[in-house]
């Protein structure tokens, strides 16, 4: 079936060159598959559609007919009674008023022989329904439902008056009536069904010849240009939707046939551009690791020397784990004086920042570090601080006026006095926990200043606290990284309480000991969750020189 401005596609190869024609493929070869059960057409489905709409249409009609019909001969079954029942009545009257029993009979037999609709005849005398019937006549009952008139018997006197002499009952079946309301539709029901198939065959013609042909020869242009056959094109005069879709398909099929003659070439220098640009990123890649593995190198240069920090200590360890290859945090022991039995510093140091830029902040903070102890002469942690606040604002003073650029740091710091058996710590967010031998930890809180930032105040007083050294204790500095670290069914962080309880169940033991058992309940802990910051954990004992303050 074609459309005026369509061409079959079968048309369409008939003027095709033998060389722009795809191959056919061998029976049974590769290029055979089993074919999946197709569904039925589009076709099909609409017809169904539209037969079952009107098939929905035309019984809705039709009980509406019915209804009508039906309604319309009961009526009509019904005042025939009532006229009847009048009739009869009036012919009544003389025979009930003489009690004449025979002749009533007689009228109503030939009322139930003329009228099959009949379904039963009572008649009362004056009495009225309150005695037992005079006369009673009927046939069987049926399936049928049942009307009943009822009608007064009445006499005209000699002086002109009516009286009542008796009651008429007529019981009428309407199954008449529905008979006749069938008969009446059976026509209608035919011209109805032959009218849905006409209406259903007319559909589904105009819309085969004007939607689903065309579009079927869509499908197939489709299905050739999907098997690598790419100069398919369709003929189009229609300037309807479907005609616009025909010259979409057309420009898709050159598109796509211009693409796939030039393909291989595209493809060629674009995976040439794609292996000079992966050379060059692995050129800058190189350079950056090789930078940050070097800049690694050097934060590990301003850590401590852990034999220095063991010839001073009972026993220590560090945990020092970065986010990145390098990070913010840090670990510092400084000796002060020339004694090798004098005072020392130790603590931990968060800088913002994360990887690289973290890094560049260590740096810079160790030399600030570094300056500010030498020009304190006492060691006082509080003091340090203090002076490590102002410099390091002063230091990176120059790049506030971007309101992005904030940085600075928190730390903990201990001034440990062996000779004087006792320990000095001040911190700026950054808490000490010791672990006393009596099996107890407390924690020891940094004042709620950070340093360096814009927030911070410059004239900040940081408060010391004296902790007697004790044989047994243990004292221990966090950065926030160990204790913000995500992990656990719910993703919480790992929290301070459940750090005391670390603490306390390792205590005892050799640090070197504590430090493996604390990796290995923060990586239990941590589980599948990404490492969230950086991560430092100093862990210490010391004996003091001379007896501890009370």
């Amino acid at each position: 079936m074609s459309v005026t401005g369509w061409d079959d596609t079968e048309s369409y190869e008939a003027h095709r060159p033998e060389s722009d024609r795809p191959a056919t493929p061998e029976p049974g070869g590769a290029g055979t598959a089993a074919r999946p059960k197709r569904a039925p057409s589009l076709l099909t489905r609409v017809v169904l559609m539209i037969a079952g709409c009107t098939l929905l249409v035309g019984v809705v009609s039709m009980g509406v007919s019915a209804v009508l019909v039906g309604r319309q001969q009961q009526d009509a079954l019904v005042h025939r009674a009532e006229l009847i029942a009048t009739l009869q009545a009036g012919a009544l009257g003389q025979a009930l008023w003489e009690f004449d029993t025979r002749a009533v009979e007689e009228m109503f037999r030939g009322l139930l022989a003329q009228d099959p609709a009949v379904r039963s005849v009572k008649v009362w005398a004056s009495n009225g329904r309150q005695g037992t019937p005079l006369v009673t006549l009927g046939r069987p009952a049926g399936r049928s439902a049942v009307t009943t008139v009822e009608r007064t018997v009445s006499i005209t006197g000699s002086d002109g008056e009516r009286s009542s002499v008796g009651l008429l009952r007529l019981d009428y079946s309407m199954e008449e009536a529905e008979n006749a309301t069938l008969t009446a539709l059976a026509p209608m029901v035919g011209l109805v069904f032959f009218s849905l198939l006409a209406v259903i065959g007319m559909i589904s013609i105009l819309l085969n010849r004007l939607v689903l042909a065309p579009l079927a020869r869509l499908t197939r242009s489709a299905g050739a240009i999907a098997t690598g056959d790419y100069t398919i094109r369709l003929r189009n005069s229609r300037s309807d939707e479907i005609g616009q879709l025909t010259t979409a398909f057309n420009h898709m099929a050159e598109t796509v046939h211009d693409y796939t003659e030039t393909l291989e070439q595209r493809v060629n220098e674009r995976t040439e551009e794609l292996r000079q640009s992966n050379e060059q990123l692995g050129v800058v890649n190189r350079q950056v690791m090789d930078s940050i593995q070097y800049a690694s190198l050097l934060q590990s240069a301003i850590l401590p020397d852990e034999r220095a920090m063991a010839r001073r200590l009972d026993d220590v360890f560090a945990l020092w784990r970065p986010r990145d290859v390098v990070g913010g945090d840090f670990h510092v022991f400084r000796e002060l004086g020339s004694d090798p039995d004098g005072d020392f510093l130790i603590g931990v140091v968060d800088c913002s920042g994360h990887g690289v830029p973290g890094a560049f902040m260590t740096m810079m903070v160790n030399a600030v570090l570094d300056h500010v102890v030498s020009e304190n002469g006492t060691g006082d942690p509080a003091a340090i601080l203090g002076g490590l606040n102002r410099m390091v604002r002063a230091a990176l003073a120059r790049g506030r006026e971007n309101p992005r650029f904030d940085n600075g740091l928190d730390i903990g710091l201990c001034l440990v006095r062996p000779g004087a058996g006792e320990l000095v710590f001040s911190g700026g967010r950054i808490g000490l926990h010791v672990v006393d031998p009596a099996g107890t930890v407390r924690e020891i809180k940094g004042d709620a200043q950070s340093l360096g930032y814009r927030r911070s105040r410059i004239d900040h007083a940081f408060t010391s606290h004296t902790v007697p050294l004790a044989a047994g204790a243990a004292f221990y500095l966090t950065t926030d990284g160990f204790l913000d670290q995500a992990g656990g069914p719910r993703g919480f962080g790992f929290g301070n309480r459940r750090f005391d309880a670390m603490l306390l169940e390792q205590q005892g033991k050799p640090m070197a000991e504590r430090k493996a058992a604390f990796a290995r309940t923060l990586a239990d802990y941590q589980g599948g969750h990404a490492q969230r910051d950086d991560i430092t954990l100093l862990g210490f004992a010391v004996a003091s020189a001379s007896p501890a303050h009370p």
